[in-house]
């Protein structure tokens, strides 16, 4: 096992966080359905797609509006006005035609009718609402974050963390990495603290994030471990869902 340093705070000073490589059996990979004769599963079928690329809609009174990236394949991202995190929806077919949009809770986010309207669920709009399209927008990424400002970033998350969760919280996290796999590391981060804001009476004092093929989290004793895959984009790591409702024990083991 490689050496390692936390990111932590004393007197308001920031330490800097190296390399640290963790067996984490826990996060483990999905496995995989095995057909036999050994031929490959079949594709599944086309989705509809409406357009393709990131576009901002709202509803009609404009009390809603979103981003909708659909230029990753066959994972959707959403982000809300308002809202810091971007939410990574999964498409399947709907009754009747169209395509439903789930979080990873299984939750429907987004419709899309058959003849291409966009129907946006929320906690104030459980029924739905439709939305238009109001302009073309730049896709949803991570940004990409030099080593010197993740460091300054990562001193004011745990400030903020500590206001949140009532306690001291430090992060371990890879000592190398790119600037746009910092800038995955970081949201991972964020989505950390603002999981276990969520999460009342929460016992955790170290939150570990390191490189792994899927994204993953699990929890042991007092230790979060949250695994990103950087190529991934945000649909490389967990959401805070995720995070709170591991650390809530509403999800036993890891994301997949």
């Amino acid at each position: 096992m490689s050496q390692s340093k936390r990111l932590s705070l004393s007197g308001g000073a920031a330490a800097v966080a190296a390399a640290l490589t963790l067996a984490a059996p826990s996060l483990a990979h999905a496995q995989q359905p095995q057909r036999q004769g050994g031929s490959p599963p079949p594709p599944p079928p086309p989705l509809y797609q409406v357009s393709s690329g990131a576009t901002r809609y709202s509803t009609p009174d404009g009390g809603v509006r979103f981003v909708l990236d659909r230029s990753g394949g066959r994972a959707a991202l959403v982000r809300f006005e308002g809202d810091p995190e971007v939410h990574v929806l999964r498409p399947a077919m709907a009754a009747g035609g169209g395509e439903i949009y789930r979080t990873e809770n299984g939750d429907v986010m987004l419709r899309i009718t058959p003849h291409g309207g966009i129907i946006v669920y929320t906690r104030t709009m459980r029924t739905g609402s439709p939305a238009s399209e109001e302009a073309d927008v730049a896709p949803l990424t991570p940004e990409a974050i030099a080593f010197a400002e993740m460091q300054e970033r990562f001193r004011q998350l745990q400030l903020r963390a500590r206001r949140n969760v009532g306690q001291q919280v430090t992060f371990a996290v890879p000592a190398q990495m790119s600037a746009p796999a910092a800038g995955v590391v970081l949201d991972a981060a964020e989505r950390a603290a603002q999981g276990l804001s969520e999460a009342p009476m929460t016992n955790v004092r170290r939150v570990i994030i390191t490189f792994g093929p899927t994204p993953a989290v699990a929890l042991r004793g007092d230790q979060l471990l949250i695994q990103v895959a950087p190529q991934l984009g945000y649909a490389g790591r967990p959401s805070s869902n995720t995070i709170r409702n591991v650390v809530t024990g509403s999800v036993q083991g890891p994301e997949q």
